[in-house]
């Protein structure tokens, strides 16, 4: 068996011959992955603003085929096409019972060892599962943007937003660009993104589904009130984890605004100039994902998503196979990929 296994900060190694897991745990399933991309979380790990000892699998967007469905549970069979996402939570658990399914369980309970290896174990239970069936209308490769496509549905909808409202997205990664695609496949007219790589923006220029700021730029707030209107943005969507963007997020929503924060913070706020939540009296929305989004008849809404958007958002995508996967990584944190995936299949 093949991995990318972390074995330090910021030491990554390409793993042959790696024990296959020969025994399935109660409750897990047996994925063989297809293909992993790579998250901005997988970069917080390698650079150690995560602990290796916390977090027991590397590697959670990915997809495969069952190749052991243990029990069964929800309908999961062997030889079934899959994704990882947060697709089912208890619903009697302090969290469940207080509108927190996202909170049900830590991925350390749900994976292992992760997506970056050629096999893994994942949690499947009537009361917990970490994957989705994919259909066919979805390859491997895209579909591993079904976690990420779930979490930034639901900042979408944590943000609430309503006919008319004007959109402002700060971090042009894959999350900012899959929130910017929901949102305008909603019918929202007025959607910013905004970021400072010169070539994430001609990236995004190129595919033209989302108008763009540089931040860069000396007029760049004055650029978002021209089209958003001179009070401001009525919703601002921050996924990018730098405190200056969020003081930067305060200065262009309008009185009485939105800001949804899905961003993961290593620093602590002294920067951050606080007031403008009251005077301007703001809603600040924390969003964590994934969170089990599921349509009346049980299935995924995530799903249906990316099956509606897979023509733009597969345009995000740079594969890399096995072989290639440190450099996988490379083009990521240097920011000349947009999004990477690692494709295991021989």
């Amino acid at each position: 068996m093949r991995r990318v296994a972390l074995v330090d900060y910021g030491k990554l190694e390409l793993q042959e011959n790696c024990e296959s897991i020969q025994a399935l745990k109660p409750g897990t399933v047996k994925i063989e992955v297809t293909a992993c991309s790579i998250c901005g979380s997988d970069i917080a790990l390698y650079h150690g603003k995560r602990s290796l000892e916390n977090e027991r699998y590397f590697g959670h967007e990915f997809s495969g085929i069952v190749i052991d469905a243990g029990d069964g549970a929800n309908g999961i069979k062997k030889g079934m096409r899959v994704a990882s996402e947060l697709s089912r939570a208890c619903g009697h658990c302090w969290n469940c019972r207080n509108g927190l399914p996202n909170y049900c369980k830590s991925m350390n309970d749900a994976l292992l060892p992760g997506g970056f290896s050629e096999e893994t174990l994942v949690l499947n239970t009537p009361e917990y599962s970490f994957i989705s069936p994919i259909p066919d209308a979805i390859d491997d490769i895209t579909a591993t943007l079904l976690e990420p496509a779930n979490c930034a549905y639901h900042a979408v909808r944590q943000a609430n937003i309503k006919h008319g409202e004007t959109v402002v997205v700060f971090g042009m990664g894959p999350m900012g660009l899959i929130a910017a695609r929901i949102i305008k496949s909603m019918g929202v007219d007025v959607v910013v993104g905004v970021d400072k790589s010169q070539a994430r923006l001609e990236k995004i220029r190129q595919l033209g589904f989302v108008d763009v700021v540089d931040s860069n730029d000396e007029n760049w707030q004055e650029q978002i009130l021209e089209r958003c209107g001179a009070e401001g943005a009525d919703v601002i969507i921050e996924l990018t984890g730098a405190l200056p963007v969020l003081q930067s997020a305060f200065q262009v929503v309008r009185r009485g605004g939105r800001i949804v924060v899905g961003s993961v913070y290593s620093g602590f706020a002294d920067t951050v100039e606080l007031l403008p939540i009251m005077r301007k009296e703001l809603t600040i929305i924390g969003s964590k994902g994934p969170y089990p989004h599921l349509k009346t008849d049980g299935t995924s809404a995530a799903v249906d998503i990316l099956v509606k958007l897979q023509d733009d958002l597969k345009q995000l995508i740079s594969v890399y196979d096995y072989k290639d996967a440190l450099s996988a990584f490379d083009d990521m944190m240097s920011g000349s990929a947009i999004k990477t995936v690692i494709r295991f299949c021989k």
